[in-house]
């Protein structure tokens, strides 16, 4: 169980999360959503430790994760992309998956289909194949918790089904998995559940064919985004 429990932030005055708790089972696909500005991020990024909350924990299976660092937090089973992949671009394809603590990269290049690439340099990926081997490096570490910021972002239409599709094989029954898309249809067909933000706030914890039932979220969020 991740548990989010009362969790604010504050930047330079300015709330970006206020008192959020959010549990998310094993085995348990939250999808979160919002306008711009929601605390979306903000929320991934004290999950994974880059951000110190002003007050509320963090826990994962009773073991708190507040306060520390990055990279223990990371030993402890939570693993996270980014909105813009952030990969060792003078590396090669596999080095930066053996960078997820991973020795073996062939089953985690061969599951999203990179394993021709193995030795070019990251830098010279194109955004949809940067985003399968982010995935993959994050894979490779075995998490417990994969926390993924936008997985889908700046796709074209079949780029997304791939990394959707990709996403339903190679995500575990045991692992918690957090989702912060802009793309409700992805978010429809692969959580369970979504939470909505709206100024720090979490106003939405439900299932995704009441989303367009709640009139806070109607008003915040999908008025603004039904094209998505």
């Amino acid at each position: 169980m991740l548990s989010v429990e009362g969790v604010s932030v504050r930047f330079a005055g300015i709330s970006a999360l206020s008192s959020v708790s959010l549990a998310v089972a094993a085995g348990e696909r939250l999808g979160v959503v919002g306008p711009n500005g929601a605390g979306k991020t903000t929320l991934l990024n004290v999950v994974a430790g880059l951000v110190r909350p002003a007050a509320g924990a963090i826990r994962l299976d009773g073991r708190p994760l507040t306060g520390l660092a990055p990279d223990a937090v990371a030993r402890a089973g939570v693993a996270r992309t980014f909105q813009s992949p952030r990969l060792f671009s003078r590396m090669t394809v596999e080095e930066n998956v053996r960078a997820g603590r991973s020795l073996d990269a062939e089953p985690w290049l061969r599951l999203v289909g990179l394993l021709p690439r193995r030795g070019d340099l990251a830098a010279a990926l194109p955004p949809g194949e940067a985003r399968r081997l982010e995935l993959a490096r994050a894979l490779a570490g075995a998490p417990h918790v994969l926390l993924l910021d936008e997985p889908c972002g700046g796709l074209s239409a079949a780029e997304t089904e791939d990394i959707a599709a990709l996403l339903e094989r190679a995500v575990t029954p045991a692992t918690i998995l957090v989702v912060v898309e802009h793309k409700l249809r992805v978010i429809s067909r692969f959580c369970q559940r979504v939470a909505v933000l709206h100024l720090g706030e979490k106003i939405f914890d439900g299932p995704p064919t009441a989303l367009r039932a709640d009139r806070r979220v109607l008003d915040a969020y999908l008025g603004k985004a039904r094209a998505s």
